[in-house]
């Protein structure tokens, strides 16, 4: 903006001239100050034996364009930030991840977000992990049976130490509209399985057990219409109407799928699966197999036997 200046002159006989000066102007398009960008270091999760995301997230541009951010990596400290490794996650500010792999088994790593702009780059906090020894997966094998709760339910105690964590069961019931065969799981104690929403119909508004495809991360995260439950929730129900057309709900109409756990052991918890079968022919249920992961915490593969899978 121009400022307007008046000036008088005094000239004999009393002659006042005024004049109007610039003295000088202030630009308001003056360019803002750029400061260095604000960066957080997010922690390390879905850690594997030779793998890991990380994340970081850009709080503030400083006023500058965020030309860069990503994580930086190695097994000793970043401090000094020498002797580096860096990945790139692209520009802007906001959240990010990225993955590292082929890293060492049971080795300590060390990360820390980083973020540049015009003004120069900065460096969230410093966070740590350690990847999985080579083999953290616990694996069995199972293959009882039951029908129509012949011989009885299934008790599943997965670690074996005497306490039943999950039971596999079948129920039927009856009423003017037909008779319906449940089959389904119990999770006992704090025990979790993931499972849609109540329906208030079913016996016991028994929802349906989600079935995840193998070769999937199981982890903590669910889905729209997912949910960790601790109550009965079935896998498959059989429908006899009284015209005695029989028809099927849920998962496990077509055989074997894959239920995700959560299994805690003195208040720990460990992620893991059982993979179940039925055969609709002699509405017999099967445990065939399950595994966990012995580090808490961490997610597992659906179906994998080991961290190799």
């Amino acid at each position: 903006m121009n400022k307007i200046v008046l000036k008088r002159h005094y000239f004999s006989g009393g002659l006042i001239m005024l004049t109007l000066l610039i003295s000088g102007c202030e630009n308001d398009n003056e360019p803002e100050i750029i400061n260095l960008p604000q960066i957080q270091t997010l922690a390390a999760t879905n850690i594997m034996i030779t793998s890991a995301m990380c994340a970081g997230v850009v709080i503030d541009d400083g006023r500058g364009f965020v030309i860069e951010r990503g994580i930086i990596w190695d097994t000793v400290s970043l401090k000094a930030q020498e002797h580096i490794n860096k990945i790139s996650a692209g520009q802007d500010t906001g959240r990010f991840e990225v993955g590292l792999t082929n890293l060492l088994p049971d080795q300590q790593y060390f990360i820390r977000a980083y973020a540049e702009n015009g003004k120069g780059t900065s460096y969230g906090n410093e966070i740590s992990f350690t990847t999985n020894k080579t083999n953290s997966i616990v694996y069995k094998t199972d293959g009882r049976t039951t029908q129509d709760d012949i011989p009885g339910p299934i008790a599943l105690d997965i670690n074996e130490n005497g306490i039943v964590d999950f039971v596999l069961f079948t129920e039927l019931t009856a009423n003017s509209t037909g008779d319906r065969l449940y089959a389904g799981i119990n999770p006992i104690g704090p025990n979790l399985m993931k499972t849609g929403p109540a329906i208030n119909d079913n016996f016991l508004s028994m929802g349906f057990i989600v079935a995840e495809n193998p070769g999937v991360m199981i982890d903590e995260t669910l889905l729209d219409n997912e949910r960790w439950y601790t109550d009965h929730a079935a896998l498959i129900i059989r429908n006899t109407p009284p015209t005695g057309a029989i028809f099927y709900e849920g998962n496990w109409a077509e055989g074997e799928q894959i239920v995700g756990i959560q299994f805690f052991e003195e208040q720990s918890m460990h992620l893991g699966w059982l993979r179940i079968g039925f055969d609709k022919t002699t509405e017999t249920l099967t445990l065939i197999d399950f595994a966990y992961n012995s580090i808490v915490d961490q997610p597992i593969i659906a179906g994998a036997k080991s961290n190799g899978d």
